[in-house]
């Protein structure tokens, strides 16, 4: 018998096993092909209505790579581990191991080879309609679909990558074992190692404690200081408590039911073999936890986004167009200005003029660092606002120009003011504190803004030095409908601004990209188009890795289950002959099949509810917020529905194979 007759032989006899993971390693190239026709288009890059939408599909691309790493590396272990007998045998009869190396390159050659033609053959058929869905969800508006040579070299490349690394490790510890550690290593793994009830309590706490640390970071105030450092210490305790909790929970488990008698008897069987199958799927029920807790979590934040994206934006502006003009930027005249903003079918209701100071002092103790004091005088401020305010003439308003609930007071404004001018000084104190935004925020229109009666506003002019601008504020009568003049104004602006000599600051320096950034209009429209068209990316994209990580996990699983079904058929044999029925036998996999398929995504929803649950924290808590519940409920409703169909199928196929 030739070597590629010995491979086509083995490949015969193991064609179920060969089938899946080709189809495996096929699924793997199909998706990495369909997120690039997305990620690599560059006509989505240029799309004016949402600038830098390739960051925004960075992170979920890189949470699929990361993916399909554990994803191929673990089919691929899968596939080589029943296979480990047939190489010793081989060895045996007289195969060298680099044969045996020969062997397992060619085949995966193979396998590799078909993969990428089915997966990007296929890719080529899914992803047009992939990306019309894609443009559709989102109002992209018309963009073109194209294949370019270098989605091709990114997905065959970042595949290749991932297989020839697990090709490497299989080869490494299947050549590096003797013959008979090759022949034993089947019954090797029936011994559960390693059972600690200490450490599974361990696991548990960790978990619970972490999940406190994480609501506190954003329940209590003391913390928002260093709330990212706590978030990470939570996140980093929740993962390495569920993988002790995961690993040796079940041990604990055990320990507290050989307490309770009567029940330990009756369930022996099962919770025997439940310890035995936590053990040995560790990894992936913590791959599948942290994948369903992402996936649900991720998805329900995207629909709480989308749902307050209206409301987000209406707090963050209160103007619907805003800009700001100095002596020698954006000074263009009213006359031209209503001719680009003010038009028949929505008119300009409202068109308000507030000047502004900015002044700039050095930091005494950092070189690098300034106090920013912007002076607003009273009566544009009782005008803009709506107020009747009164002032001294050594009295200020200390105005936190934002959202009262976001508000976070700056203490350099609430302990009095003086400034050193020529001839002495100039001393104010602090009347009162008010929250309130009635400008939208800009680079130069920052949060804390001063309010001084006109009489000191003019003397702070003539006597600081500092910056002077004008704030111009319209409002329409219907917003939405403005962002076709916030357009023209946009680049009105820009053309005149190229006309004129660059900002000069009497203290800030800017780039060309940061003055044309600070200088163009603040649009309550086009925030709200930002917004609602990320949100619209992010929950398509969220989807399509949703979809990914729930067939993934749910394959990896099944893989497990069923890879072992000779065992499991010699072990219910065994069963049956010692006196359990049939019905018995039924039931007993019926159990342990709903705890392996329920368990971790159940984990992961009540994870994912501990992250929404904290954040919400930030906006009022969960009562005054019933839509982040509502969301939740959605989305784990409807993973579980779908996990729970998996579920039968894969039960009915078990009992098939049992013949039960």
């Amino acid at each position: 018998m030739t070597f590629n007759q010995l491979v086509w032989k083995m490949a015969k006899g193991n064609r179920g096993k060969y089938l899946f993971y080709y189809l495996c390693n096929s699924f793997a190239v199909l998706f990495f092909f369909m997120y690039s026709t997305i990620y690599l288009n560059q006509a989505i890059e240029k799309v004016k209505i949402m600038e830098g939408i390739r960051d925004i599909l960075t992170i979920p691309g890189v949470g699929l790579l990361i993916f399909t790493v554990f994803f191929i590396t673990y089919a691929h272990r899968i596939f080589t581990r029943r296979r480990k007998k047939e190489f010793a045998l081989l060895m045996t009869l007289g195969m060298s191991k680099r044969d045996i190396a020969r062997l397992l390159l060619l085949e995966n050659a193979l396998i590799a080879i078909a993969s990428i033609i089915t997966g990007i053959v296929t890719g080529m058929v899914f992803s047009r309609l992939i990306f019309l869905l894609f443009i559709n969800i989102t109002g992209l508006g018309e963009i073109p679909f194209n294949l370019s040579l270098e989605m091709f070299i990114y997905s065959i490349g970042a595949y290749l990558f991932i297989f020839l690394i697990s090709v490497i490790i299989t080869l490494y510890l299947t050549l590096s074992r003797t013959v008979s550690q090759n022949m034993k290593s089947d019954r090797v793994a029936d011994a559960i190692k390693h059972r600690s009830p200490v450490f599974g309590l361990l696991g548990v706490l960790m978990i619970i404690g972490s999940a406190v640390l994480l609501y506190n970071t954003f329940s209590n105030p003391s913390m928002a200081h260093d709330a990212g450092g706590y978030l990470l210490m939570s996140t980093l305790g929740i993962l390495m408590g569920l993988y002790v909790a995961l690993s040796q929970g079940m041990s604990f488990f055990m320990k507290l039911a050989r307490k309770h008698k009567f029940y330990y008897y009756n369930e022996l069987l099962s919770l025997s073999s439940l310890e035995y199958k936590f053990k040995q799927l560790t990894s992936i029920m913590l791959l599948v936890t942290i994948m369903s807790m992402v996936t649900i979590f991720y998805s329900t934040t995207i629909l709480i986004i989308n749902s307050m994206g209206e409301q987000q934006v209406m707090d963050d502006n209160p103007n619907d167009l805003t800009y700001i003009e100095t002596e020698t930027k954006n000074n263009i005249s009213t006359q031209e200005l209503y001719s680009i903003v003010d038009k028949a079918e929505n008119p300009v209701k409202e068109h308000e003029t507030v000047k502004l100071f900015a002044h700039y002092e050095s930091d005494p103790y950092w070189e690098e660092a300034y106090y920013e004091y912007v002076f607003i005088g009273l009566s544009d401020y009782n005008r803009i606002a709506g107020r009747q305010e009164i002032l001294d003439s050594k009295e200020y308003i200390y105005l936190i120009n934002d959202v009262p609930k976001y508000a976070l007071p700056d203490s350099t404004y609430e302990h009095g003011l003086s400034f050193n001018v020529e001839g002495g000084k100039i001393e104010y104190t602090l009347k009162e504190t008010i929250v309130d935004q009635i400008i939208n925020r800009t680079t130069l229109v920052p949060t804390s803004i001063i309010v001084i009666s006109d009489e000191e506003f003019g003397k702070i002019n003539n006597a600081l030095i500092g910056d002077k601008m004008q704030v111009h504020i319209l409002n329409f009568q219907d917003w939405k409908a403005s962002e076709q003049v916030t357009n023209e104004l946009k680049d009105r602006l820009e053309q005149y601004n190229n006309t004129t000599p660059p900002y000069q600051s009497v203290r800030l320096r800017y780039s060309e990209e940061e003055e044309e950034y600070f200088l163009q209009p603040i649009s309550k429209v086009v925030n709200y188009n930002y917004i609602k068209n990320s949100s619209r990316i992010m929950f398509f994209v969220t989807t399509f890795i949703s979809i990914l990580f729930f067939f993934g996990s749910f394959i990896l699983l099944y893989l497990n289950i069923f890879s072992t079904m000779e065992e499991e058929k010699a072990k219910y044999k065994k069963l049956f002959k010692i006196g359990i029925t049939k019905r018995e036998i039924k039931k007993l996999v019926s159990k342990e099949m709903s705890v392996l398929f329920f368990f971790a995504p159940l984990l992961g929803c009540s994870l994912a509810f501990v992250y929404i649950l904290s954040i919400s924290q930030d906006v009022g808590g969960i009562m005054e917020n019933p839509q982040f519940l509502v969301h939740f409920a959605r989305i784990s409703g409807v993973y579980l529905f779908i996990q729970m169909v998996y579920y039968f199928y894969s039960r009915k196929k078990m009992l098939s194979e049992l013949e039960i």
